[in-house]
């Protein structure tokens, strides 16, 4: 048995909504397509696929003889059930796949065909992701259609869950290669330095990953330094970065600018994440296809001060004004950490100390974590916080949902990103995509429309007596398959 700490409980495991922990969905549910290291996609639970010479159409060969842990058969038709779940749906707009499949079609038991609408390269990586492309068990929606059980085709098949924590047992007749373990306890533990002194004192196994139970740079020193502990880095697969509100005063590309100009991301970086980040120069990190190159590190606060100076702006006292207003920014944050990110407080003080330097007044707005998203979709902010959704999102996933109006509260959209991520997604051929994606980002940097501030470190952190755990391809990935306990 391995035992796992949750910061928080795993919710409904529906795959196809958005409140289940993701790696547990990832641990019960399967793809038709699975993301690998080094972002290789391999097959799921389709053992192959076609695509057709005008990118129109793909047809995906099931593999044989797999079962949903309650008995119903893998075929074509619980496919179908599945994607019209989701397909055409405009809540799953931040993921093209959903409006770009036209069509669903089973020729036999065996055979998926979807048909598209165009033709679109990124839909084979867009049906790896954890949600809502994993598949159902068509007998666990009750009649209306409505989810009831998680009941999935994957290696490990729902015990118990709780607002205590959550039990999986081993899928004994699982397709193929079966977990070590026999069992998987999860342990809700909301604070992250109770996570890590059960880890020091083995009352837990591991922690770590961005959405299971992240681990402060803090922690992760401490923990490198314990003997019964191994902590586990893995590259960098977000950028944190500084966002803007165009409806209010950073809707002033001046003041977009000085904002860039006057934050210090490499003295950040080493002073907030303690050597497990880098200054962040672009989009996603470099170890993201199509990241295109490296943008300047924008610090220099005496351009700040001419930027804001040449835009009309002048000190009164410590702060700027123009035609009688202060320039005054909100920043919005979660008062705890949103799904998948670290607690953003620290940041957001580093923040307002930089833009105080140059008379720029910021105010710190805490939301619920809860509400946090839906206030960022609205217009009462001025600055915030955004990361990449991550591998396997990155980089088509996260660019509609960031630089288009396709999903709420993007970070910066306009006719031209949008056409510059229209021209990326829809790219036909690696040259063609490489260069709408540079062009993307060019319209970024022009814009002044984000502030890149640090790529993170993935970190997790095991206890020595488990042996055979190594960092997932993603975040999302649980990745215990070949692991065992001592």
């Amino acid at each position: 048995m391995l035992r796992i700490g949750l910061s928080e409980e795993s919710g409904a495991l529906d795959p196809h909504a958005f409140t289940g922990n993701f790696l547990m969905i990832d641990a019960i549910y399967e793809p038709l397509v699975t993301y690998a290291a080094g972002g290789r996609l391999e097959p799921g639970l389709a053992e192959s696929w076609r695509v057709a010479e005008d990118g129109r159409q793909v047809t995906f060969d099931l593999r044989d003889n797999v079962r949903f842990t309650d008995g119903t058969p893998l075929d074509s038709a619980a496919v179908k059930w599945n994607f019209d779940r989701w397909v055409g749906n405009k809540k799953f707009g931040f993921f093209r796949a959903s409006q770009i499949i036209s069509a669903v079609d089973t020729p036999n038991a065996d055979t998926v065909r979807l048909t598209l609408s165009e033709p679109y390269e990124p839909l084979l990586q867009e049906l790896s992701i954890a949600r809502p492309v994993r598949l159902l068990s068509p007998k666990s929606a009750n009649a209306a259609g409505r989810f009831q059980t998680p009941v999935g085709t994957g290696p490990w098949k729902l015990v118990s869950n709780s607002a205590k924590g959550a039990a999986l047992a081993r899928n004994d007749g699982y397709w193929g290669a079966k977990p070590r373990l026999r069992r998987l306890e999860f342990k809700v533990i909301p604070s992250s330095q109770a996570r890590v002194d059960a880890l020091a004192n083995r009352e837990i196994d591991l922690i770590g990953g961005s959405y299971l139970s992240a681990i402060t740079p803090v922690e992760a020193r401490t923990l490198s330094r314990r003997a019964n502990v191994r902590l586990l880095t893995g590259a960098p697969d977000v950028s944190i970065m500084l966002g803007f509100q165009p409806k209010g005063p950073a809707g002033d590309k001046a003041v977009r600018e000085a904002v860039r100009q006057a934050i210090d991301t490499a003295s950040l970086s080493k002073a907030l994440f303690m050597g497990y980040a880098e200054p962040a120069r672009r989009v996603f990190p470099p170890e993201v296809p199509d990241s295109g190159t490296d943008l300047p590190l924008y610090f220099d606060q005496a351009a700040a001060r001419r930027t804001l100076d040449a835009a009309g702006y002048t000190l009164n006292g410590g702060t700027r004004v123009k035609d009688g207003k202060p320039l005054s920014l909100k920043l919005l944050i979660p008062s705890t950490p949103a799904q998948g990110q670290l607690d953003p407080r620290s940041m957001a003080a580093a923040v307002v100390a930089a833009l105080k330097q140059v008379g720029i007044t910021v105010r710190i707005a805490q939301v619920d974590a809860a509400s946090y998203y839906d206030e960022r979709a609205e217009d009462g902010w001025d600055l915030t916080f955004f990361e990449g959704l991550g591998a396997p999102y990155d980089p088509s996933g996260s660019v509609v949902s960031m630089f288009t109006t396709d999903a709420r509260g993007p970070l910066w959209a306009t006719p031209a990103t949008k056409a510059a991520v229209d021209q990326a997604v829809f790219a036909r051929d690696p040259a063609s995509r490489a260069a709408a994606y540079q062009r993307l980002y060019a319209v970024l940097a022009a814009d002044a429309g984000f502030v890149p501030l640090v790529y993170r470190k993935r970190l997790w952190a095991v206890r020595d007596a488990v042996k055979g755990f190594a960092v997932p391809p993603t975040d999302l990935d649980l990745g215990v398959a070949g692991v065992t306990v001592r």
